[in-house]
């Protein structure tokens, strides 16, 4: 089974540009696979950003232990004046989770 962790939050849809070429930075580096991370989709949907994560495994911990990092930080800055939190409560990377509530899988 594959993990997935599917993060929401606002976003201008002219900045769809500019947030892709901050993860295509960050991806360029050794740092996604370190976290554990197989894949990364970015979705945009009027001015909600939706961030898909997958994995072999729960990679939450481990992106935790990543925020220290250089390369983190730095895509985290360059996004910081691109997302803003969905809900009015955000104050970490948790906040911006989506938890599923259904899934289906083909025999």
């Amino acid at each position: 089974m594959v993990y997935r962790a599917l993060m929401v939050m606002r976003m201008n849809p002219e900045n769809a540009e500019q947030v892709a070429a901050a993860f295509a930075e960050h991806d360029r580096t050794t740092l996604p696979v370190e976290i554990g991370a197989n894949r990364r989709t970015l979705f945009r949907f009027h001015d909600l950003y939706l961030h898909l994560i997958e994995a072999d495994e729960d990679i939450m911990a481990s992106l935790y232990r990543a925020r220290e990092h250089p390369v983190f930080r730095k895509t985290n800055d360059r996004l910081s004046g691109l997302l803003t939190p969905y809900a009015p409560d955000w104050t970490e990377l948790k906040d911006s989770k989506a938890e599923a509530f259904y899934t289906w899988e083909a025999d």
